[in-house]
């Protein structure tokens, strides 16, 4: 085979998950991005390196920060995934199933990104694990090799964690099972290895005062924000890759006898082990990957970049039904000046839709944060800011709340506690410059040219609010009150009324809106407001700019419709979008 002939399978696999990460699944690379605070120090690299598996979280932390730019992240993932198939395909050089064997260890690793909690270090480590075995089987004297596996054991166990120890001890274990020639001294050397690993962990808490739990300590790095979780793909690696040498004996092509090449060509093994291969990783990733999932990571970047319109067209393709979603949806509608008159034009799933109910968990924090923010409740923004940033189930800082933090500290002209913040950030890659940039508008005091801060400093409550989950319609009047033309907030507020049928309360303030809408209300206020006003005095319709002959007649229509049938199938087809339809619907 030439040279471009053997490099077809590595460009293969690079491109091929490439493609997958960048153009396909880009937004849940965006999304693990967030949630980390890679820092560029001395203290933050040494923090990490006295602990297990510390190596591979640094080197994976630090390619992960590459994530915000998905056509970047993926060319790590890429290349990490094709180190660690050129090594199987080297470790198993001599199996006439080195390319099924290949494929099949790098997916699983590779799969388990798909879910959205899961963190880059399984690829680093498992990588780390199988680089350490090559050298290993570089070495021809097998006596260097007894001398120094279990000090190699302990070493990966210590940079890279239990499993790439596990598969190290392992994989020269089953070689000396394999190859009865092999010198005892080696064999010896593997089984004192194998409880190298199984020590390592009480040594690294008893001897090295590491503060985690058995399992923690064991895997060394973590796998998943979940930290208790475990990592059942990156362990079934681990199994394949220590049992190579005995599998690959076991399925070698040594067929000596006749009567065993007919049952080699009659069966066809090397089809048959494509067919298990390919099915295999086809199961896995099709329970793994989950495209809804990566579409809501996506309109969560784009309302952290503030690309609402971008959201809008999210929704429009194909929309999302979960609360936090459809928060995001809203609040692009409301920043685009159109949630009076398209809110309605999306399954709406209560007030919950427009304001979530708290609760201690990184995404809706992070939501909670940028809704009052853009609301003008500085204060709430800051507080589920610092929730989403000292929540997180893996115990790191969360870069996006992080910045959030320093900009609700320069809105409140709180600059200590902002430079604090900002000192954080500027030890990163991605928000350095924007750091470095607030820090000089802080020193020269013209922290106002910044057009954002400026119009939430002026709409801001700068005295004490009452905040009532179950009541949020006070503080939404409380922001409006304090600033008459925060539309946003009135808007809110409205909505709020609406999604809740509380049409009594919506119409005691619905007046106050012509300072922005004139004598044209938005639709939905209009369809609202023609509903209570007909229902309260059927002869007469009050005008402040919400009713019109054309919209009557639409809701005597829809009336003709739902009075005879409440399950007319017409209702939906030419009623969904109103706000009659929400407001019946069962």
């Amino acid at each position: 085979m030439s040279k471009l002939s053997k490099s077809i399978p590595y460009v293969a696999v690079a491109l091929a998950v490439y493609a997958f990460y960048a153009f396909a699944y880009g937004a849940t690379l965006q999304y693990g991005e967030q949630y980390q605070l890679f820092q560029s120090t001395t203290g933050y690299f040494l923090g990490l390196l006295a602990r297990p598996g510390g190596l591979a979280m640094y080197v994976g932390r630090f390619l992960t920060q590459f994530f915000i730019i998905p056509l970047v992240g993926a060319i790590f993932i890429s290349m990490l995934s094709t180190g660690i198939f050129a090594c199987i395909a080297a470790l198993s050089k001599s199996s006439r199933y080195r390319w099924q064997w290949a494929l099949l260890i790098t997916m699983l690793p590779v799969c388990a990104l798909l879910d959205k909690q899961a963190l880059l270090n399984s690829l680093v480590c498992i990588l780390i694990g199988c680089v350490i075995v090559l050298l290993i089987n570089k070495i021809k004297q097998e006596k260097i090799v007894a001398t120094l596996l279990p000090f190699l054991t302990f070493i990966t166990f210590w940079i890279a964690g239990g499993l790439p120890a596990a598969f190290v001890a392992g994989y020269v274990f089953c070689s000396c099972m394999v190859d009865r020639r092999s010198d005892k001294a080696l064999l010896m050397s593997a089984i004192i290895s194998m409880l190298v690993v199984v020590a390592s962990p009480f040594v690294a808490r008893q001897l090295f005062g590491v503060q985690l739990n058995a399992t923690r300590t064991f895997l060394g790095a973590d796998y998943s924000r979940y930290v208790v979780s475990l990592p059942k793909l990156a362990i079934a690696a681990t199994i394949l890759i220590a049992f190579l040498p005995l599998t690959d004996s076991l399925l070698n092509n040594n067929l000596p006898t006749a009567e065993n090449r007919k049952i080699h060509r009659l069966f066809k093994p090397t089809l048959i082990s494509w067919l298990i291969v390919v099915l295999t990783i086809s199961t896995v990733s099709a329970r793994m990957v989950d495209f809804d999932a990566n579409r809501k990571c996506d309109i969560e970047f784009c309302a952290r970049m503030k690309d609402w319109r971008r959201i809008i067209k999210i929704a429009d393709q194909k929309q999302p039904t979960d609360v936090i979603s459809m928060a995001y949806i809203n609040l692009a509608l409301a920043k685009t000046n159109s949630l009076g008159d398209k809110m309605f034009s999306y399954a709406q799933i209560g007030p919950s839709g427009l304001i979530p109910d708290f609760e201690l968990y990184g995404d809706l924090s992070m939501a909670l944060c940028e809704i009052y923010y853009h609301l003008g409740g500085i204060n709430f923004s800051e507080r589920f800011a610092y929730e989403a940033a000292k929540s997180n189930p893996d115990y790191q800082e969360s870069a996006r709340a992080v910045k959030r933090l320093a900009e609700t500290s320069i809105i409140k002209e709180n600059y200590p506690l902002a430079r604090k913040y900002l000192a954080m950030l500027c030890n990163t890659t991605f928000y350095a410059k924007w750091a470095r940039k607030s820090l000089m508008r802080i020193d020269s005091g013209r922290t106002n040219e910044n057009a954002e801060w400026a119009r939430e400093r002026s709409i801001q409550i700068t005295d004490d609010c009452y905040y009532a989950e179950k009541n949020k319609d006070i503080l939404l009047y409380r922001l409006f009150a304090t600033n008459p033309n925060n539309r946003l907030a009135f808007e809110y507020l409205m909505a709020y009324y609406l999604l809740n049928k509380d049409l009594e309360q919506f119409m005691q303030y619905a007046n106050l809106g012509g300072r922005f809408y004139g004598a044209v209300y938005p639709r939905a206020f209009r369809e609202a407001a023609v509903f209570h006003l007909r229902m309260k005095n059927p002869e007469t319709v009050k005008d402040f700019g919400t009713a019109d002959r054309q919209l009557l007649e639409q809701f005597y229509k829809f009336g003709a419709i739902y009075n005879p049938n409440h399950h007319d199938a017409r209702l939906a087809e030419r009623f969904g979008d109103t706000y009659w339809y929400y407001l019946f619907k069962e």
